[in-house]
């Protein structure tokens, strides 16, 4: 049985990309927030996931620029690797994802794109 969904594909995956924006900002802005913030972030991943199975071009795309971030085998661990990194490391992850030239902008592009 399918889900019948309320929201466009393109607007869903949009404000689940800012929502997991936001966390890891947050996540940078607040040490003492991390774990909470990039847990909550990672629990967007499979919701994501989920949904970017009715588009398989974008889907594709997603797997291609976040790897491991998304892959399904993958995520949970990287998540939790993510949150415990120190943090040079963290920082410097947190920015590849984040921020004008970040993936998630990258991808936010691709899928505004294929919205119109």
């Amino acid at each position: 049985m399918t889900s019948r969904r309320r929201t466009e594909f393109s607007a869903f995956v949009l404000d689940l990309l800012d929502f997991i924006e936001e966390k890891i900002r947050e996540a940078l802005q607040d040490e003492s927030s991390r774990q909470a913030a990039i847990g909550e972030a990672g629990g967007a991943i499979p919701v994501l996931r989920d949904r970017l199975g009715e588009n398989d071009v974008v889907a594709a795309q997603f797997v291609l620029a976040l790897g491991n971030v998304i892959e399904q085998r993958w995520a949970a661990e990287w998540w939790d690797g993510f949150a415990k990194m120190d943090r040079q490391e963290f920082e410097y992850a947190a920015r590849d994802l984040v921020g004008p030239q970040g993936r998630l902008a990258i991808l936010r592009g691709l899928v505004a794109q294929d919205e119109g």
